[in-house]
């Protein structure tokens, strides 16, 4: 493991700044045998066993409860409870999850009875009969208990229940609202409705929408330790997954190729984030700003079928832009340290347009067009109807402020004033 890694800071001046934190060894895990006894015959053939994966503790039954007390839970993975009294098996069970800072450590029983009914209520991984508990038995349980230990993760968001997460409560919406390929037919394009420059914007719109390929690939990556925002990300992936493909199908159409290496381009991973909240951002940031330009398209496009579709991709868009903020909104609600990453991303992107937009999909990948693409879009869109950048930048803002719970927050200087507020 490195002992130092790279953080990125942004000051309120917008700088972004590396700088090289120290970071502190893991906790060695420990792994906990209870036998009646409380000590372990071969203890030091049970720990050659084990291979070094953890620290092997060794107590009474009749000790437990003061061992726990007397010990901070810290990185205990596993316990393995192997007594002759099923009864005091199951109390024993009882009094570990009923501590909260143990719910992550797994938990075995080897008694002289079968006890497999209750292990899904009391949270036991396995339960054995104790004549088939022999040391390398016990020593496997225990490693096994350390990968489902390590498994869990340390996220405090994970709840109990599976259906308790963010994700179930969002899923119906996003799936309700999602658009169905029959919804467009390509057979009706008016190709004497286009111009070339919208033909030019569609180009450049397909190649920056294979950004998905590592934005869900880095989702996964940073989200590892749980599975609400990670199965939300899947179906966000599959969505943006179709807006390169539809509107390369619809270039095809026309007579004119999208090239795989523009795919290629942008399939490397981009560094993982230091924060969250501050990921979430710079996606609300991304997926606001292409809604407006996906409808200000639409709104300026004759060709029916190509309207249809900016249309259809504009909605997505915003729909994607809600879901961002409602899992940020989440974080920071959990954990108001989170804020202040959240709107350092919000000012990086939204406080210097003097070149043109700043936007995440051309940001990683200077290789690619999509910088240049994203600046001609708004270039384009500037000349025909109000700033869409504008706009994007309000939904921003509206983000902001119900994360900070500060409705005065309206502006990139005043989120330079809360970034102060919130430093003090």
């Amino acid at each position: 493991m490195k002992r130092n890694q790279i953080m990125q800071t942004v000051n309120v001046d917008g700088a972004v700044n590396s700088q090289r934190v120290a970071v502190r060894p893991a906790e060695p895990a420990r792994v906990l045998w209870v036998n009646q006894a409380g000590f372990l015959a071969e203890r030091q053939r049970a720990e050659r066993l084990l291979e070094g994966s953890a620290v092997l503790e060794v107590v009474a039954a009749h000790e437990l409860s003061s061992e726990l007390s007397r010990k901070p839970a810290g990185e205990l993975a596993a316990i393995l409870i192997a007594v002759s009294d099923p009864s005091v098996a199951q109390t024993l069970a009882r009094e570990i999850r009923a501590r909260d800072e143990l719910l992550r450590t797994r938990l075995f029983i080897a008694t002289p009875l079968d006890l497999e009914e209750q292990c899904e209520s009391l949270d036991i991984e396995r339960c054995l009969v104790l004549a088939d508990c022999a040391l390398d038995t016990g020593v496997e349980l225990l490693k096994m208990g350390l990968a489902a230990y390590r498994a869990l993760g340390k996220n405090s968001l994970l709840p109990r229940n599976y259906l308790d997460a963010s994700y179930n409560e969002i899923y119906d919406w996003f799936e309700n609202t999602r658009w169905d390929w029959t919804d467009i037919d390509l057979k009706e394009i008016r190709r004497d409705l286009l111009t070339s420059a919208e033909v030019a914007i569609l180009k450049e719109s397909a190649v920056i929408e294979f950004g998905t390929l590592p934005g869900a690939h880095n989702f996964l990556r940073e989200w590892s330790d749980e599975y609400s925002f990670s199965s939300w990300a899947l179906s966000w992936g599959a969505e943006e997954a179709r807006h390169s493909l539809v509107q390369s199908r619809y270039l095809r159409s026309i007579g004119i190729e999208v090239q795989a290496k523009h795919a290629m381009y942008k399939r490397e991973p981009y560094p993982i984030g230091h924060n969250r909240a501050a990921t979430l951002m710079m996606n609300i940031v991304s997926e606001a700003r292409a809604a407006e330009y996906y409808l200000g398209l639409a709104g300026t496009v004759k060709e029916p079928v190509l309207q249809n579709i900016w249309s259809l991709l504009g909605r997505d868009e915003a729909r994607h832009c809600r879901a961002f903020a409602f899992f940020c909104k989440e974080l920071c609600d959990h954990d108001p340290t989170n804020i202040a990453p959240a709107l350092e991303m919000a000012y990086v992107f939204c406080a210097d347009r003097s070149n043109g937009v700043k936007h995440p999909a051309g940001y990683f990948y200077p290789h690619s067009t999509s910088t240049r693409g994203l600046r001609g879009t708004e270039a384009y869109l500037q000349e025909t109807t109000t700033s869409s950048t504008d706009r994007a930048d309000r939904r921003v803002f509206e983000v902001v402020r119900q994360i900070t719970r500060d409705s005065s927050v309206r502006s990139v200087k005043d989120i330079r004033r809360k970034l102060r507020e919130l430093a003090q």
